[in-house]
């Protein structure tokens, strides 16, 4: 068997282990830690402040949608337009709530019914012109999740109650009628159980003098009863969306003859409020990375001047230039990702730190825990670029010198 010549194995292409690869890449980082680290540092302080920057601002819209939610930033009320030529009400079509509960932001909707002239008394006795302004009213779906309001005596109406003569009273009806669940009160020239008081309800204010009667006997009373009213809780984000199409879906044939409530201030307040922090964090982010992209191009640059012997040497022996760039490409991709999972680390805690000081939500988005090493590797990769292509280049015989 022939063995080859010298300069036949230094023509034959050796390809690394990928575990060889990793040791190479590796071994600047392993060996010049200090440098690493520092190089790291400023890609974790870049990392650390997009993480910061995103966080802070999600945990208070976190606070800030919460506590807009109950003061109803979400909810959105319908009302029967009005006719310009002869100022009657236009009726919302019988449809109308169930296809609102189409519209996939609606969370929860409750659909009103006025009971005309349908007086509600303490009992029977009581003069007919004495109403107390006390009004009754069909509530058809989830009032108490839709307004945000809490019982604050017995219970909300299920499918036997709602059968039988029972009504649910506002606080403010309550207090007028000094009734509460288990007293009875007189209306429509009939006794009603009471089976349930509500809270203040602070999202619809116009509603806490009503009495709400059981649906099903109060709409034999008074059948076909036009809606007075739709009210819709939306997620979060998402009530301009629902508003803008809430004309055409509860009116197709008429989309003018619906009023639809406007956006709270609060809610635009917030909208601009995450514009702000979204545009300050990409700046302050961006420059911070920028700072820490150039930190690891100097010091792989120092480093493939000062590893120029061990270039050679690899050269001589056959590594080829795409080995050599692969190289220090992978050492300044390794010091990317430790910085990049160093700063995620470190803008966790501070983000952990601030909502913990001003007692708000903690609220991090979850793509952005990948997105940050992912990004710093990226800035590894091209900072690392140029100097590992100018270790690829040298001449073997030139590096060697410095052996």
């Amino acid at each position: 068997m022939s063995e080859k010549s010298p300069r036949a194995v230094l023509r034959t292409k050796h390809h690394l282990s990928v575990g060889d690869t990793v040791m190479t890449a590796t071994l600047g980082p392993r060996t010049r830690m200090v440098r690493a680290l520092l190089s790291a540092l400023g890609i974790a302080i870049g990392i650390a402040t997009l993480v910061a920057m995103w966080g802070i601002p999600a945990s208070q819209e976190a606070q800030l949608l919460a506590d807009l939610d109950a003061q109803g930033a979400n909810l959105i009320t319908v009302y029967p337009g009005v006719n310009q030529q002869d100022q009657s009400p236009i009726p919302i079509p019988q449809t109308a709530p169930e296809m609102v509960s189409r519209i996939r932001p609606v969370r929860h909707i409750v659909t009103m019914r006025d009971m005309r002239d349908f007086n509600v008394f303490r009992n029977d006795k009581v003069p007919a012109s004495q109403t107390g302004g006390i009004t009754a009213a069909i509530a058809e779906g989830d009032l108490l999740n839709t307004l945000n309001v809490a019982m604050a005596d017995g219970r909300w109406f299920d499918k036997a109650s709602e059968e039988l003569p029972t009504a649910v009273l506002s606080d403010a009806a309550a207090r007028r009628l000094r009734a509460r669940a288990g007293s009875a009160i007189w209306a429509g020239n009939q006794w009603w159980a009471v089976i349930g008081v509500l809270n203040p309800m602070k999202l619809a204010q116009q509603l806490d003098s009503t009495v709400f009667l059981a649906p099903k006997v109060a709409a034999k009373l008074q059948p076909d009863l036009p809606i007075s009213g739709i009210y819709v809780a939306s997620a979060p984000h998402k009530s301009a969306a629902v508003r803008a199409v809430m004309p055409q879906t509860v009116n197709p044939a008429d989309p003018r003859g619906v009023q639809v409530s406007q956006l709270s201030d609060a809610f635009l307040a917030q909208e601009l409020f995450a514009e702000f922090f979204l545009i300050l964090s990409l700046g302050m982010g961006g420059v911070a990375l920028l700072v820490g992209g150039i930190g690891i191009a100097n010091t792989m640059v120092v480093a493939v001047m000062e590893r120029r012997g061990e270039v050679g040497l690899r050269r001589a022996m056959g590594a080829r230039t795409g080995q050599i760039a692969l190289q220090f490409v992978l050492e300044a991709c390794v010091i990317g990702l430790g910085g990049g999972i160093l700063g995620v680390g470190l803008g966790l805690y501070i983000v952990f730190c601030y909502t913990a000081v001003a007692q708000v939500i903690f609220a991090v988005p979850g793509w952005i825990l990948a997105a940050g090493p992912a990004l710093a590797i990226a800035i590894g990769a091209i900072a690392g670029l140029y100097p590992s292509l100018k270790a690829a280049r040298q001449s073997p015989t030139e590096a060697l010198r410095t052996v």
